[in-house]
């Protein structure tokens, strides 16, 4: 079962326009995990079905600059960070739900596996190198 709360129904909405570490510390304080697994949390900041006028936010420097905060800044947070589409979400939340331990990162295909491999081009792409999982 999931446990948590929502921060705002509006991911990027007027009160807090842009992405921004005070806005990550709101979502980690929403606590949202699996029962009996609290040590993983679940942040899903997505743009699907994006109002275009949100452009800016999701894909420009704003958005830009928030990632690079939040990897950069993720030992000092002692954080571990995954980045991770929905399908992988959805089984690391079944491996959690079935008492797994470990690397989260290790149960992104736990149950639903991919319908088509990974092309060599996104598989080597520039993010890889600074996401730890």
């Amino acid at each position: 079962m999931l446990r948590g709360a929502v921060e705002s129904l509006r991911a990027f909405g007027a009160v807090f326009a842009n992405p921004s570490l005070r806005r990550l510390q709101l979502w980690k304080q929403a606590a949202i995990s699996v029962q009996d697994r609290p040590d993983w949390l679940f942040i899903k900041l997505h743009c699907h079905g994006m109002d275009p006028t949100q452009n800016e936010v999701m894909l420009g420097e704003p958005m830009r600059q928030f990632l690079r905060k939040l990897v950069e800044g993720a030992d000092e947070r002692r954080e571990i960070l995954h980045f991770v589409s929905a399908r992988e979400m959805v089984n690391i939340i079944l491996a959690a739900c079935d008492s797994r331990e470990g690397n989260p990162g290790e149960y992104r295909n736990y149950r639903f596996k991919r319908i088509r491999p990974v092309s060599s081009k996104a598989a080597s792409g520039p993010s890889q190198s600074a996401v730890k999982g």
